[in-house]
């Protein structure tokens, strides 16, 4: 079976709240990051094709990110306590935000090596 993603995934852990179209506010982590979307990680299950808005707050950075986006895909938590994982297709992200999220990544993507260490 092929590889289905169109774009490169960034790793990117960072802390972020989704609010769902009934206004229920849902604790998750953004686990990557591409051109199209961002992959979740949550206790609680998102529902396919449901609009979301996301706040998520990059460390060191005071400003959440903020965009709406449609729940392309998830998965249910289950009993093993494997948590909910889906995928956020952006429906409105603006330049200025994305460009914000690539700069972190970016920064964090090459870790210096300190001198002597192999």
């Amino acid at each position: 079976m092929g590889e289905k993603r169109k774009y490169m995934r960034f790793n990117l852990f960072v802390d972020a709240v989704c609010r769902t179209g009934n206004g229920m506010l849902k604790k998750m982590k953004i686990n990557n990051f591409s051109k199209e979307g961002v992959g979740v990680i949550s206790s609680d299950a998102l529902k396919e094709g449901e609009d979301v808005e996301i706040e998520m707050m990059i460390p060191g950075d005071n400003v959440p990110v903020l965009f709406q986006g449609k729940v392309a895909w998830a998965n249910i938590a289950n009993a093993n306590g494997r948590a909910a994982q889906g995928g956020v297709r952006f429906k409105k992200i603006s330049n200025e935000d994305k460009g914000r999220i690539l700069e972190y990544i970016y920064q964090n993507w090459i870790v210096p090596i300190e001198p002597g260490v192999k």
